[in-house]
Formats: structure tokens, sequence, C-alpha cells
């Protein structure tokens, strides 16, 4: 039995506008990865089959307390088989859309910045202060349940430069196979530099209304540079409870506050449409330092339309093997249902973020 402990801290300071009606603040913040520690291990059986396994819980470095309070591993819990082309997993596990997008293989940020540039939604108001640096994440992986999932199983395989995945998220409620449900697929290609990934998720809630996530990226690489576009489209059915989704309930939010939906999105009453469109463009030194432009346009459409735009530079610089330190600045800007509102009246966004990140 091989058995490794690992983990990442990831602590620092982030200067945003509009976080309040009083305007700027100073806030701890976490920019690359939500801090974690987990425990994970194989086992060789036979025939060049692994048995492997995985736990792991997230926390807020600032504090100490952890994501997700009602789950000890509230990010990952999965045992599973494993062989040189196919893997079968069980337990919590990552959606494809959060998976693919910490590979960077959707994401141009590979999920770092998912940092509000506004306060969470006020109890009532008509605006929507919550996006920020990364749309993409902020919106599509925690407000719609598009995370990790329970009760999951999970197969994926690899046959030369094609990989392909399926999961089904068991919803376990008596008379339906349907409600609180989740079903996923992934098909991608990898080979010359170049890749290409498409997805489909779709959750349904207890009452059987579901929601809809498609996604699609192609990357490529040239000498030290990289680029990458994607787009992604969220349908939410009228009536859509994410709060009694407990497939897609998620960790906490980054900054340790839970990011829901806000009255101004929720789609209590008609179908709600979201898409966004993001690229980036990635050089990398041979020293291991980067620096990542990324753009997010953010569409929507029901209970009013709604535009954003989200643009952000991130510069790491390897200190050590494990050890980063990363600076960026992001600016937002964003209108109808998608602008501040209440929060300070002005629909623009910026805010400076520089920490450390330590991997072990």
């Amino acid at each position: 039995m091989d058995l490794q402990p690992y983990g990442i801290l990831d602590a620092g300071v982030r200067r945003a506008e509009h976080v309040s009606p009083a305007g700027a603040a100073t806030q701890f913040a976490s920019g690359l990865n939500t801090s974690r520690f987990g425990f994970r291990g194989s086992e060789d059986l036979e025939d060049g089959v692994e048995a492997i396994f995985r736990l792991e819980s997230g926390f807020n470095p600032g504090t100490g307390v952890s994501s997700n309070t009602a789950s000890l591993f509230d990010r990952t819990a999965m045992v599973g088989f494993r062989a040189r082309d196919w893997r079968l997993q069980l337990g919590r596990l990552e959606g494809f859309a959060y998976e693919l997008a910490a590979e960077g293989a959707t994401d141009p940020l590979s999920t770092a910045f998912n940092l509000p540039n506004y306060a969470s939604p006020p109890a009532t108001g008509s605006k929507a202060p919550v996006l920020g640096a990364n749309p993409l994440q902020g919106l599509l992986s925690y407000t719609y349940g598009q995370l990790r999932f329970n009760n999951s199983v999970k197969v994926t395989t690899q046959e030369g430069p094609w990989s392909l995945g399926g999961f089904h998220a068991l919803g376990g409620v008596s008379g339906s196979l349907q409600a609180d449900s989740v079903n996923g697929a992934h098909i991608g290609w990898n080979a010359a530099g170049l890749r290409w990934d498409a997805l489909v998720q779709q959750s349904r809630d207890l009452h059987g209304v579901h929601s809809t996530l498609l996604a699609a990226a192609a990357s490529g690489h040239l000498g030290h540079w990289k680029l990458l576009a994607g787009t992604s489209d969220l349908r939410v059915g009228a009536g859509f409870d994410s709060g009694t989704l407990g497939n897609g309930a998620s960790a906490s939010g980054i900054l340790g506050t839970s990011t829901t939906v806000s009255p101004a999105l929720a789609s209590s009453g008609q179908e709600f449409h979201l898409r966004i469109h993001d690229a980036g463009l990635t050089w990398t030194a041979d020293s291991g330092a980067s620096l990542t432009f990324a753009g997010y346009r953010t569409l929507t459409q029901g209970k009013g339309p709604g535009d954003s735009l989200a643009l952000a530079v991130l510069g790491k610089r390897p200190l050590g093997r494990r050890t980063t330190l990363y600076l960026g600045f992001d600016h937002s800007t964003s209108g109808g249902r998608l602008a501040a509102g209440p929060v300070s009246g002005s629909p623009v966004g910026n805010a400076v973020t520089a920490g450390l990140n330590q991997r072990f």
C-alpha cells in the first residue's frame, strides 16, 4: 500500500473595490488555489490494475475553518480502480467542468482568481453583485451545482490521443430515478501541442427541474506560448432550486463564505440562460515563471438581460520546487442584471491580489 499525505496552503491579500457600500476593502484571500489537505494512495493488484483512493478537505488559511463545516472531506472522497488506459471512481467526485478547468483545458486561469469584486448579494435588491475576476468559476461552478457531486460513479478512458468519460450521481430519492441526480460526459483530443475538449453536465433538483451545462474549448502551444479559447452555455429550468440539490452542494467559497445565486439570478418562474466566452494567452519562461492574460464575456437572458466583461493579468514566479509567488490584477464591468447595483452604484470593479502558494 502506497499512502501519501499532500496539500496546498495559499494565502494572500486582495484589495478590491465595491465590496461594501463604504467602498474598497482589503481582504485575506487565496488567489491561485483553495487551500486543502488530503491523503491519497494505491495498491497493486494484478494484471496492471491498481486500487486507488483519495480523501481531500478544503479550509480557509486565514481562519483555519473548514470550507464546509457539514462535511469532513468536502472536496473529494473517492475509492476505485486504475489501469493503464482506464479508471473507475466511486464517491464524492469532481464534475468534468471543474476537472478540465483545473487542468487548464477550458479555463485560461485554471480556476485561479475565483474571488468576488463585490459583496455577497444583499437580502433585498434587484442587482446581482456575484461576478468577480473569474466568472467562469464563480458562476458556473458554484452557483448552479456544477462543481462536485455526491454518490457518483465515474468512468474515464484513454485511447491514443482520445479521451472519453462519463459519470452519474445517484439521487437516492424514493419513487424517482431523476430527482437530485446528475449526469455528465466528456470527449477530448490531445496531440502535437493541440488540444480540444467538450463536455455536458445536467443536474436535476428534487422536483426534477434541470440545469444543463455545455462547454467546449481548444488550446495550442507554440514555443513558450499557449493560446486558449472556449465557450460555456448554462440553461437553468424554470423553478430550479439549487438549495435542494444535495448532489450539487459545493464547498464554501474561497473566502470562507458560500457563493450562492442572488434573487436577481434565481430562476424561479422562468428559464435562465447564461453564456460565457473566455480566451487566454500564457507565456512561460524556462525558469517556470509565467504571465497570463485572460478575458471573460458573460451574457444572460431570462429575468432581464445582462452582460459583463472581466479581464485579468496573473503573474507567477516559482521560488522553489513547491513554492510560488503570485501577483494579479483584474478589472470587470457589468450591466443589466449583472450590474453591481445596490452595493456601490458602480458597475466597475478593480482589484489587486498578491500571495504565496505552498504545496506539500
